[in-house]
């Protein structure tokens, strides 16, 4: 993985983040999450207009749209039943880390990325701190039921995240995402119309910023995704763009107030200190830019390698700190 790849991932974590505070802000609205979609879906059809032309959608990308199109509808229900009781600091940790775990071992078993013993025990911590992150408050029933769909929603993340690195081969980014968008509008709008249209004309009327955020933020942060899919292993992308959770939780904790719990500060802590190990295949290399790796883990590529890892490392320092300090 490239530093510049490195860094495009880090930054659709922050993005991807800062839609979910506002999802989370919306208290789940699915209305809310509906509106934002139909925006991000207008606003990438020009582009895919322009990526056509470029590069051709063939008949052999439309099962990846029409697959990943399905998955996204689920993924923004369950995501909204799981805003509407449960708190940001559970709900994101978990869905995030049941995606990023069982993305991993998805890949490993049917994509051509083979993991280390490093990236077994990555998962491993990361499956923990999920479990501990949800063990972390009495089983009310209101959480236990948010908790439930947090998983559905790594299940749908998992799903998509292995179509996603399937259909870049395939179709543009562009073309993909915004066929993926007005896909997820079209199957989610029957249901939203009937069943929440109250929500929905509450969310136009009163949660205008969060709409704009949960479009625009959910639609760049894809597109950044997508495009490092073309330079980098799906198993590691997903791995490391789960700095998001910490971003959420931190958000969660400081402006929503939630509580921080030992038991949560360990579960967050844990899984996002293995956001390294269970991802780089090994042997994995990447010609489109001089910054190659070559081992199961980060740094062995002198230079700009070790910069990247010293980052990462780094990176999951402050978060561990920061967890166990405000317990």
């Amino acid at each position: 993985m490239t530093f510049l790849v490195f860094l495009m991932v880090v930054l659709a974590a922050i993005l991807h983040a800062v839609w979910n505070f506002a999802a989370k802000q919306a208290a789940g609205n699915l209305g809310a999450l509906w509106l934002g979609v139909c925006l991000g879906a207008v606003l990438s059809w020009p582009w895919a207009v322009l990526a056509h032309q470029a590069e051709p959608l063939t008949l052999a990308g439309l099962p990846y749209i029409g697959t990943t199109g399905i998955l996204h509808a689920w993924y923004f229900g369950f995501l909204s039943r799981s805003y509407m009781t449960g708190e940001i600091s559970v709900v994101y940790p978990v869905a995030r880390g049941t995606g990023v775990a069982g993305t991993a071992i998805v890949a490993g078993l049917f994509l051509p990325e083979r993991l280390s013993l490093d990236g077994v025990a990555g998962i491993l911590a990361i499956c923990v701190g999920t479990g501990l992150v949800g063990l972390s408050r009495r089983a009310h029933k209101e959480q236990l039921t948010a908790y439930v769909h947090a998983l559905l929603v790594g299940v749908t993340i998992i799903s998509y995240s292995i179509v996603d690195k399937l259909a870049v081969g395939q179709v543009h980014p562009v073309i993909y995402i915004s066929g993926m968008f007005s896909l997820a509008v079209l199957l989610l709008t029957p249901y939203v119309l009937r069943a929440h249209r109250v929500a929905c004309r509450y969310a136009y009327h009163h949660l205008k910023t969060a709409i704009g955020l949960i479009g625009v933020g959910s639609l760049c942060t894809y597109l950044l995704i997508l495009f490092t899919l073309r330079m980098g292993p799906v198993s590691y992308i997903v791995a490391v763009r789960e700095f998001a959770v910490v971003i959420g939780s931190i958000l969660g904790f400081v402006v929503l107030k939630e509580r921080l719990t030992v038991r949560k500060g360990i579960g967050i802590g844990t899984g996002v200190a293995a956001i390294e190990l269970p991802a780089q295949p090994r042997g994995v290399r990447h010609s489109s830019s001089r910054l190659e790796v070559r081992s199961p883990m980060l740094g062995r590529t002198p230079g700009s390698g070790s910069r990247l890892k010293r980052l990462v490392m780094s990176c999951r320092m402050e978060v561990v700190s920061y967890c166990v300090w405000s317990m």
